[in-house]
């Protein structure tokens, strides 16, 4: 039984992190400068992954764990989570280049990102107030 409320307690944690659109929602209000906003992008996805990942690991690990071994058990479902989320989350979002169909833009770049269960393709670019916010091209 409490195996499986913190089994539960890490899915709730961990889903919205894996189902709401990151890229699209979050432009508009972020300015990054002269940097790359799809390599922004990637970092902080892969940031939100590690940190999901490290929760959800070492509530995993706790759980599994055997009477008397509930921090060890933490500390490396922590750690093991921490690295799969990363990489998950930094498989997210890939800067990609322009399809044939499209026509490239100066200040633009093609962005894919993963979220509801497919990728969703699309321009963002960067305004005069230097904000990058999706263009509506797809």
């Amino acid at each position: 039984m409490n195996r499986t409320v913190v089994l539960a307690v890490a899915a709730a944690i961990a889903a919205p992190a894996f189902v709401a659109p990151q890229f699209a929602a979050a432009q508009s209000a972020r300015n990054y400068g002269e940097g790359d906003i799809c390599k922004a992008e990637q970092r902080r996805s892969a940031n939100t992954g590690t940190a999901v990942g490290a929760v959800a690991g070492a509530l995993f690990g706790s759980a599994v764990a055997s009477h008397g071994r509930k921090t060890e058990g933490a500390v490396l479902g922590g750690a093991v989570g921490a690295v799969a989320g990363h990489e998950i989350g930094k498989r997210r979002v890939k800067c990609l280049k322009y399809p044939k169909r499209v026509a490239a833009r100066a200040d633009c770049h093609w962005v894919q990102e993963y979220y509801g269960g497919r990728n969703h393709d699309f321009e963002v670019c960067r305004g005069r107030d230097g904000v990058w916010r999706p263009s509506g091209r797809t």
